[in-house]
């Protein structure tokens, strides 16, 4: 009896602290593989096929972005887990030590998932290598049953935060370093429209923040990119260049409705799609209404607090948060590595890159979307393999100061200083809850 009090004393005082849910995505772990029509992403139910192959991520030598991230993100994982128990939280309160002039941290327990284990090289003999990999949700081969990729995984979570870790290849000029992908909210898509409708001036969108955007039209503008994205974000289809008409055979798919969650159309949406017209399956700006589930909650306060504005001055909180672990993780490298011959070198916070990508749009929670690094330069890999400890401690730290708070030590001549503050989880209410299909 004694001992069953002293149990129930040791759970509940564990739940009585504040809990948040994280997930950790290890970018990519699939193979770019034919035909696409078996081992593509982005499985679309009105042409039952696949509309792309499958996003393998980079590779330099031997080395691949699948187990460089793999490798930390399992590290991270296992750093937070020390939070769930006494003993645990005593040394990542050590950790915190490091980082901060306290001396006693608030209590908070962090629950960590990740996306994955493994990559395809696990398992070779698979005929569906992609099956634990793909972003969005897919038919099983044999039996047509739907089965959930990794966004409707995560949203399944309920996460207060999701962190997920990628490389780039380097182009030539490119020191290295790190860089925040993002998305922006339904205003910023909303202002493009009215730009290709002439309803507004490319100046309103060229003096924002946003408008650095990724080209992946090599011989566009970056508004002109940015248009393309806004036509894919609305209708699911590619622009041409001028912004005003649609080309039908580049699809990208009503991506709302290629994952479980609340937020997709209602069952038969199909059928409506295939007809167009007007509402939102038209094929025209003019034609267009933004309605359903998912527009609705793209209008709402909660998903411009998370993408639009903020205290970097534009990203909302998911900026935030990725350049706050960025900024733990420049400041800890230098921290944690520092010799007789003072800081280490750290590659530079580059600009972020911008377009309509899915995990940010896509799910429930803060998202801090990191190309940690660049394959193909010695020092950011060195960094990320030989001192993976150091860099997983960082983004640890990194995601506790998120939640409770710090007040960051601030050491003579340390270059970049994290901010110490921690987001506003309160004003989302249940929104991170408020997710799963009933």
């Amino acid at each position: 009896m004694i001992r069953f009090i002293f149990l129930f004393f040791i759970t509940f005082s564990l739940f009585s602290f504040p809990t948040y849910q994280v997930v950790i995505d290890p970018g990519h772990g699939g193979i770019a593989k034919d035909p696409m029509s078996e081992h593509g992403d982005k499985y679309d139910s009105i042409t039952m096929g696949y509309l792309e192959k499958y996003k393998q991520g980079t590779e330099s030598g031997k080395v691949t972005e699948r187990e460089v991230v793999l490798a930390l993100s399992k590290e991270v994982d296992a750093i937070l887990r020390l939070t769930e128990t006494e003993e645990g939280w005593i040394k990542f309160s050590s950790y915190l030590g490091q980082f901060s002039k306290s001396k006693t941290f608030p209590r908070i327990i962090i629950k960590s998932v990740l996306t994955r284990k493994s990559n395809f090289d696990s398992d070779t003999a698979s005929t569906d290598p992609n099956a634990l990999y793909r972003l969005y949700d897919f038919p099983d081969p044999k039996t047509g049953v739907r089965k959930k990729g990794r966004i409707s995984f995560i949203n399944e979570q309920k996460p207060h935060l999701v962190l997920s870790l990628h490389l780039n290849p380097a182009g030539r000029g490119q020191t290295g370093g790190m860089a925040a992908v993002l998305t922006p909210g339904y205003s910023t898509f909303n202002l493009l429209k009215e730009i290709s409708e002439g309803k507004k001036k490319p100046k309103g969108f060229l003096n924002s923040p946003w408008s650095d955007w990724m080209v992946f039209a090599g011989n566009w503008s970056k508004l002109e990119n940015a248009v393309a994205d806004a036509w894919i974000y609305f209708h699911g289809y590619w622009s041409d260049r001028s912004g005003k008409k649609t080309e039908l055979d580049k699809f990208e798919g009503y991506r709302q409705n290629m994952v479980s969650w609340k937020y997709a159309d209602d069952k038969g949406w199909e059928s409506k799609a295939k007809q167009g017209g007007k509402g939102p399956y038209s094929k025209t700006h003019s034609g267009f209404h933004a309605d359903g589930p998912f527009f609705e909650r793209e209008k709402g306060k909660k998903e411009s607090w998370r993408r639009e504005g903020g205290r970097e001055g534009f990203g909302g909180d998911n900026y935030y948060a990725t350049k706050e672990l960025m900024r733990f993780v420049q400041y800890g490298l230098r921290l944690q590595l520092k010799d007789e011959k003072g800081y280490p070198e750290v590659g530079p916070i580059q600009n972020p890159y911008i377009s309509t990508y899915s995990l940010p749009t896509y799910t429930n929670a803060i998202c801090a979307f990191i190309e940690i690094g660049y394959i193909n330069r010695k020092r950011d890999i060195k960094y990320l393999t030989e001192n993976r400890k150091e860099t997983a401690i960082s983004l640890a730290v990194g995601i506790y100061s998120l939640f409770g708070g710090m007040e960051v030590r601030k050491p003579k001549a340390m270059p970049i200083l994290p901010k110490g503050k921690k987001l506003n989880w309160e004003r989302y209410g249940n929104y991170f809850e408020e997710v799963v299909a009933p």
